[in-house]
């Protein structure tokens, strides 16, 4: 694998995330801090477990300052202030009541990263899988036995023609890798489905884990396939559908779709009906390159740069309604890698 500008990039001290311009996965670059860590409230490691009945999110704190990339949460009634989930920092995240998983840099000035495994409670590393790429996305199957994550091996953004991937899924009780989508077979209307093109990245598991839905593109088309872990099959089920997110009650998936205007990429979010194929355009009209979070299976939550691309690292976290009514939110503030533990 070659060692390309953004791995050099990514092993600068305080640069982390997607890195992709121009879009709501604005470019990240170091910054002097704007406040000392200490205007930033930190619990006590016995105060920051996050116990209780209480929905809570669990997020990358994005806030310029020395807590930058650092893993966090806070109550979903109560989201003003964080509380950084031990010493735990990474490039994207995902936690479930049962796991989490953080990928976070190995060494920084190797370009080398790893998929930290962590108990949600504690903040106990439970174990880690090196990841050969820079890190993009990550998700865990409810239940916490699964999880699945992105990296791009070459290329570093989305709307390139040039990147590749490589998405794995997880056995998280033993931290290691059980399968690359890569090795799917994979069937369109029917008939087998392969070119030498396949990336695959985004999954999304379903309520009971026996399945995930993810992005598989070829030849500049992009697909909404379900896949079975067990048999190591999928299936192509839509058309132009990236990252999609799976509600809780598993009938829709939110996702972005890619959209061209004047030779510049950018995507729509959108909601897709499962069961009956309809397409819902959500009222964000900001060009979105993320994968969505469901806050309830009414709303949806995102990321979005604090200002202009390239201004700053920090992100904002927003939420709009799933059925396309209303008007975009702010929810979270200096954070991004939204994961609702409910």
């Amino acid at each position: 694998m070659r060692l390309s500008a953004p791995w050099i990039l990514r092993a600068l001290p305080g640069l982390a995330g997607a890195l992709l311009v121009g879009t709501a996965s604005a470019a990240e670059r170091p910054v002097p801090p704007s406040h000392p860590a200490s205007e930033v409230p930190a619990a006590s490691p016995g105060a920051a477990r996050p116990q209780g009945s209480g929905g809570r999110i669990f997020f990358r704190y994005n806030g310029v300052d020395d807590n930058y990339g650092r893993l966090a949460w806070a109550p979903l009634d109560d989201t003003g202030r964080p509380r950084f989930a031990g010493e735990l920092r990474c490039e994207v995240a995902y936690a479930t009541a049962q796991r989490g998983i953080c990928l976070a840099v190995e060494q920084r000035m190797l370009g080398l990263f790893a998929a930290q495994i962590f108990d949600p409670s504690t903040f106990q590393l439970l174990g880690k899988v090196p990841v050969q790429g820079v890190p993009s996305r990550t998700r865990v199957a409810p239940g916490g036995a699964l999880a699945a994550f992105t990296v791009f091996t070459a290329g570093h953004g989305y709307a390139s023609t040039s990147f590749s991937t490589r998405t794995a899924l997880v056995d998280v009780p033993h931290a290691a890798v059980m399968a690359e989508l890569e090795s799917f077979a994979v069937t369109r209307d029917g008939q087998p489905f392969k070119n030498a093109d396949f990336n695959f990245w985004g999954v999304t598991f379903t309520p009971d884990a026996a399945r995930f839905y993810a992005t598989l593109s070829t030849g500049g088309q992009y697909y909404l396939i379900q896949g079975d872990p067990k048999t190591r099959r999928a299936t192509v089920v839509h058309a132009n559908v990236e990252c999609p997110s799976l509600s809780p009650d598993g009938r829709q998936v939110a996702y972005k779709k890619r959209v061209t205007t004047n030779g510049i990429v950018g995507w729509e979010l959108q909601t897709l009906d499962l069961a009956s194929g309809r397409e819902t355009p959500l009222a964000e009209r900001r060009s979105v390159d993320d994968q969505l979070e469901w806050l309830d299976n009414r709303t949806v939550l995102y990321t979005v740069p604090s200002g202009p691309p390239g201004s700053s690292p920090s992100t904002d976290i927003w939420r709009v309604a799933a059925d396309g009514s209303g008007a975009p939110q702010l929810f979270l503030r200096n954070a991004s890698s939204p994961a609702v533990v409910r």
